[in-house]
């Protein structure tokens, strides 16, 4: 099976959340929220985001969390992430 092309807005916003604890908190605390919930709650900011006419690729990024699948596969992902930077701080 070939590698899964991820676009570069997502890639942007996982490195964010790595990156930064209070945002990651507030990704962190979506997952207790129900499914159709957190989904509707990312269909909404995305709209906003487009009406904005703010930055198109995060906006896609924004609007594909609300896939579940999606949210998950960036939830485990970023989990793995922190949790590699804190072993090499150790």
């Amino acid at each position: 099976m070939g590698e899964m092309h991820v676009p570069e807005g997502m890639v942007n916003l996982a490195h964010a959340l790595v990156e930064n604890a209070k945002l990651r908190k507030w990704f962190y605390a979506l997952e207790e929220l129900p499914k159709r919930v957190r989904k509707e709650s990312f269909a909404e900011m995305a709209a906003e985001m487009r009406a904005k006419e703010e930055d198109v690729d995060l906006t896609d990024a924004v609007l594909a969390l609300a896939r579940s699948k999606v949210y998950e596969t960036v939830l485990a992902a970023v989990r793995e992430r922190v949790s590699e930077n804190s072993e090499h701080l150790e």
